[in-house]
């Protein structure tokens, strides 16, 4: 019986070893661990089977070459990387890395986890299937090269602590958490990838890339797509700063955010300090979550009154909200970001933002203001061109006390005067025209035209016959008029 007991215990050791490799400068592929590791490593080119964890040491490399394919089996099995790892396929010769288990929620197998001595120059990740790991890849202040994979339903597709690696042109689908999620002061650039439907778990807001909330940040997310469509709570990106010495800049530029529960979260809690630049993103279709009380914005900035984005040149269409401003549920002092300012010297902040089709039922909410604080946002098209039918895609101080304004004027357009009336009427022998603007911009004057003959009307029968001068920008009234001393017949317009 004693024997007996030996040998499980032994056979119990054998199946569960680890391997780690020798750091003494070894340069192996899946065939030299397949010798070295004593089983947990097997197979030939191009099929190999690992069932526990393989370490690469901080001396050594491991490369894997197209066209493998490695099936991982037990939970803690997968690549810890110390040193060097390249897993580089080809377009037409990727490689993939799976599990018979085909778990999305991490019971497969663990992952490639980067750690803080593996040498970033010669960790690079391309042309890779990754599939039911738990983390896709994980990274711990390293920064690999992710380039050109696809990820598909593990738990997280990318995991960052206090990392910055380039992750370029990926495919990131349907995991069970988070696409991308990045905490610790990690910058990352993550550019050109497409996410799709992830957060299967669609329990809470487990967004397709989530950042924050410790540590200070400045990652770069632009040219991504990110749709959803399968999971209600789940956002688009969301950006969260907690904490008076913790700040972000991050950017966010010309992404294309449609079909989530809402497009781009900004929130700041304990006086964080969020810079963000959110520019030129097309923001469409974030309403799947049928409770627009919960969910629906285009962009929502929540929190402290150190959140300050700059929000420009974006288009924001057909969700539940355009971009809404609140500090909690409460009316109270919140966030300050800047839709728009065309009163100061920045040129950066100059709006040049699209609303429109932001409703919920027959009612348009392009911009709404849950808070005490006025807010910037001019320059912008509302694709109406009358401030009192701008005032019925907003809600702010007009519409209740309590709120403060969202300065909308002057408004975008090709239109740079809007007038409130217009009349000419003959007087002895002369015309009288005369007109008011509510708001103008860049608006050097009136020239006034005449039909020289009624009886024909193309553009060079009309004769310049005065000039007034505008008011440039402003949004305050201007009575105009104008005589035209030679009375003849046909039409007057002025231009």
């Amino acid at each position: 019986m004693k024997n007996f007991l030996l040998v499980m215990i032994l056979i119990s050791a054998q199946a569960f070893a680890q391997y780690t490799t020798p750091n003494t400068g070894v340069n192996w592929n899946l065939d030299d661990l397949v010798t070295n590791s004593a089983g947990v490593v097997t197979g030939t080119f191009p099929n190999y089977a690992i069932t526990n964890k393989i370490t690469i040491s901080t001396n050594d490399r491991v490369y894997i070459n197209p066209g493998t394919v490695v099936m991982f089996s037990g939970s803690t099995s997968g690549f810890d990387v110390l040193g060097k790892f390249a897993a580089v396929g080809l377009p037409e010769d990727s490689i993939l890395f799976s599990s018979l288990n085909q778990d999305s929620t991490g019971v497969a197998y663990n992952g490639i986890y980067f750690q803080g001595t593996s040498v970033d120059t010669a960790c690079i990740i391309g042309f890779v299937k990754i599939e039911y790991a738990y983390y896709g890849i994980r990274c711990l202040d390293a920064n690999p090269i992710i380039v050109d994979n696809y990820f598909r339903k593990c738990r997280r597709g990318i995991q960052l602590s206090s990392s910055s690696p380039t992750i370029l042109s990926n495919v990131i689908e349907r995991s069970y958490e988070y696409g991308i999620t990045i905490t610790l002061s990690s910058s990352p650039l993550i550019e050109g990838n497409t996410l799709i439907k992830n957060n299967t778990q669609g329990t809470s807001a487990k967004n397709q890339i989530n950042v924050g909330l410790q540590g200070n940040n400045s990652p770069i997310v632009r040219d991504n797509i990110i749709y959803g469509g399968s999971s209600i709570p789940t956002g688009g990106i969301s950006l969260w700063v907690s904490g008076a010495t913790s700040f972000s800049n991050m950017i966010i530029e010309r992404n294309e955010i449609y079909n989530n529960g809402f497009g781009i979260s900004l929130y700041s809690t304990s006086d964080g300090v969020i810079n963000a630049v959110v520019k030129n993103n097309k923001i469409y279709n974030n309403n799947i979550n049928p409770n627009a009380l919960v969910s629906g914005s285009g962009i929502n900035v929540n929190g402290s009154p150190f959140n300050t984005p700059i929000i420009t040149q974006n288009e924001i269409y057909g969700n539940w909200w355009g971009i809404t401003i609140q500090n909690g549920t409460t009316v109270q002092a919140g966030p300050n970001p800047n839709l728009g300012n065309i009163e100061n010297v920045d040129t950066t902040d100059d709006g040049l933002n699209i609303f429109y089709g932001n409703i919920q039922g027959t009612d348009t909410f392009d911009v709404y203001n849950n808070c005490t604080n006025d807010i910037y946002a001019q320059n912008n098209d509302w694709k109406v061109y009358d401030s009192t039918l701008i005032e019925t895609h907003v809600y702010h101080k007009v519409d209740n006390n309590l709120h403060g304004l969202i300065k909308f004027m002057p408004f975008s357009t090709s239109i740079p005067v809007e007038l409130t009336s217009f009349t000419a009427s003959a007087v002895e022998g002369n015309v009288i025209l005369n007109w008011i603007t509510a708001t103008e911009l860049n608006n050097s004057g009136f020239e006034i035209q005449r039909l020289k003959d009624s009886k024909i009307e193309r553009l060079n029968d009309w004769e310049t016959v005065g000039f007034v001068k505008g008011n440039g920008t402003s949004t305050e009234v201007h009575n105009y008029s104008f005589v035209d001393k030679i009375l003849t017949k046909g039409n007057l317009t002025i231009d």
